[in-house]
């Protein structure tokens, strides 16, 4: 039986979306500073297949884009099939061959994540790295994501996190309508609340955690089992309490914006007194209306 590379050389991995034109880097140094390779720079792109063998994809040249910077751009012809890749690339510096191995997997499409913009798309890498290294998992991650019927993914973290941005926008005062992908409101400001929305990501993803693996049946009886399931209900109660007490939250900061009193409004002449405003005496009567005039002869 062929038995996957990865639970045997399990490697940090770039996330490339299936069918997405990725851009690709690297830089060449030389002494410790970029210098230029001799001639061009090749990629030859590798499906890593879960027998062990691998299969070439593409080969491409690389742009030259600074001293020692080069890139290449995956098609989504490249990038069409999902799973495990390597992407060797090969120069020559100083009449001597050198080499370097990239590595990244190509994950299923999913327009909650593959529309987002790069900086989002960095905040909800972040959060689905927090959960990498789960130890009750063949390949890392939540061992939800090891059945068929669930769909745990980058997607996934990415709906999640556009949850806790709807907290972040409703939680308190002031009400606010912060998108995600600038769609319908202001683009989240992620260059200087990043760890705000990356946290708050992550606490919606600890939630759905813990509905998905509420609904874990007992096994009762001996030589035949059967699942019991009687708990169900307080295990869901214990969810619904803690849902309660954001929900109670968000609806008193709604309440409060309905009432208008973040739009306070002042009189500047006039008003229920007409030209009667209040007097400038000073002392007791410096705020007591004006309603009578005062002759002299």
């Amino acid at each position: 039986m062929a038995v996957d590379p990865d639970l045997i050389d399990w490697r940090e991995r770039q996330y490339v979306s299936q069918y997405a034109a990725q851009e690709l880097g690297l830089v060449i140094h030389a002494a410790g500073v970029p210098a230029d390779a001799d001639g061009a720079v090749v990629t030859t792109l590798v499906r890593q297949n879960p027998d062990g063998t691998e299969t070439t994809v593409a080969t491409h040249p690389a742009d030259h884009l600074a001293v020692g910077t080069y890139e290449v751009v995956l098609t989504s012809a490249d990038t069409d099939t999902p799973g495990d890749y390597a992407l060797n690339w090969s120069w020559t510096m100083s009449a001597q061959v050198q080499t370097y191995t990239a590595y990244l997997v190509v994950g299923q499409a999913n327009q909650a994540y593959d529309f987002l913009p790069s900086e989002i798309k960095m905040i909800v890498d972040e959060v689905f790295l927090r959960f990498a290294d789960c130890f009750d998992s063949p390949a890392g991650g939540p061992n939800l994501q090891v059945y068929y019927q669930t769909h745990y993914s980058r997607g996934r973290v990415a709906q999640l996190t556009k949850i806790g941005l709807g907290r972040i926008n409703t939680v308190a005062q002031p009400h606010l309508t912060y998108t995600l992908d600038g769609q319908g409101g202001t683009q989240f400001p992620a260059a200087q609340w990043g760890p705000l929305l990356s946290t708050a990501g992550y606490v919606e993803c600890l939630k759905h955690l813990c509905r998905s693996y509420v609904e874990q049946p007992l096994l009762q009886g001996g030589s035949v089992t059967r699942h019991d399931r009687r708990d169900y209900l307080q295990r869901w109660q214990s969810i619904l309490d803690m849902e309660l007490d954001t929900l109670k939250g968000e609806l008193d900061t709604f309440k409060i914006s309905m009432l208008g009193l973040g739009r306070p409004k002042v009189l500047v002449s006039g008003g229920v007194y007409g030209r009667y405003g209040p007097t400038r005496v000073a002392g007791s009567v410096a705020a007591r209306p004006r309603y009578y005039y005062r002759f002299y002869s």
